[in-house]
């Protein structure tokens, strides 16, 4: 059994345990096969390794955003007519029960300026800090252990660059500034200053987490399989081509 077969089977019977209502203590063998697989995956993406793709992985959709343009509500919908599994907060959930953290604070964080990061989990949770890298890891853990029990769409945080592309459909969803500003203002009541501070903030945010720990520029259209202008097409058909492309482009893993 390779290394990677051996990772692969670790992980695969942790989270078995899991779906099965089981809350075992956490085992240390199974972090460090996901971190050691996680490592190979990121190796891969910058052209230091050709290792295999591992088994196991199910079909994905990976979506990339930008802020107010409905990611939240475009994955759900393409979600349900996928009957696939949508993982967004989720993720930060999970996350939460599994580390004995608070949702919230890891809202705070999640997928802002990295250097808050580190403000917040170090002034907060001290002995136990948790680093940037630590965070990203777990949360990567997360995304690769869901990869092995079902068919997701992934809502960001760099699932595209864990999980292996030839096994999913990436999207990116854009809109105009001023169409964003607009939507933000109006979900999350706020004046037009803080909502245009909001959607630089959160897309520099996105931006520097990307390209701090996965080395991409996430604005690059030709990470993508598939790009989609949400003010022009608005969220029932985005979500349908997104339903559609997955459908199309996924086929033959889809039967499988």
């Amino acid at each position: 059994m390779s290394d990677a077969d051996y990772d692969n089977a670790n992980l695969y019977a942790a989270v078995k345990g899991e779906k099965r209502g089981k809350r075992p203590e956490p085992n240390r063998a199974v972090i460090a096969a996901a971190e050691r697989q996680m490592e190979r995956w990121l190796l891969e993406q910058r052209g230091k390794t050709k290792d295999a793709a591992p088994a196991g992985i199910n079909p994905y959709v990976a979506i990339s955003r930008e802020s107010g343009v409905g990611g939240s509500q475009i994955a759900r919908l393409a979600g349900q007519a996928l009957g696939w599994n949508v993982l967004d907060h989720e993720l930060l959930e999970c996350m939460a029960e599994r580390y004995h953290t608070s949702p919230a604070m890891l809202e705070l964080v999640d997928e802002k300026t990295t250097s808050w990061i580190t403000e917040i989990f170090g002034n907060l949770i001290r002995p136990h800090s948790v680093s940037q890298t630590q965070y990203v890891f777990r949360l990567s853990r997360m995304i690769i252990m869901a990869a092995h029990t079902g068919k997701n769409i992934y809502v960001g945080r760099g699932a595209q660059f864990l999980l292996p592309r030839e096994h999913g459909l990436a999207v990116r969803l854009i809109a105009g500034h001023k169409y964003r500003v607009q939507q933000i203002m109006e979900r999350r009541r706020l004046s037009f200053e803080d909502a245009r501070d909001y959607v630089a903030k959160t897309d520099a945010g996105r931006q520097a987490l990307a390209k701090q720990y996965f080395h991409h520029d996430v604005t690059d259209p030709h990470l993508f399989d598939l790009v989609i202008n949400v003010e022009k097409f608005g969220l029932q058909l985005a979500a349908r081509q997104i339903a559609d492309a997955a459908a199309s482009c996924l086929h033959e893993k889809l039967s499988s």
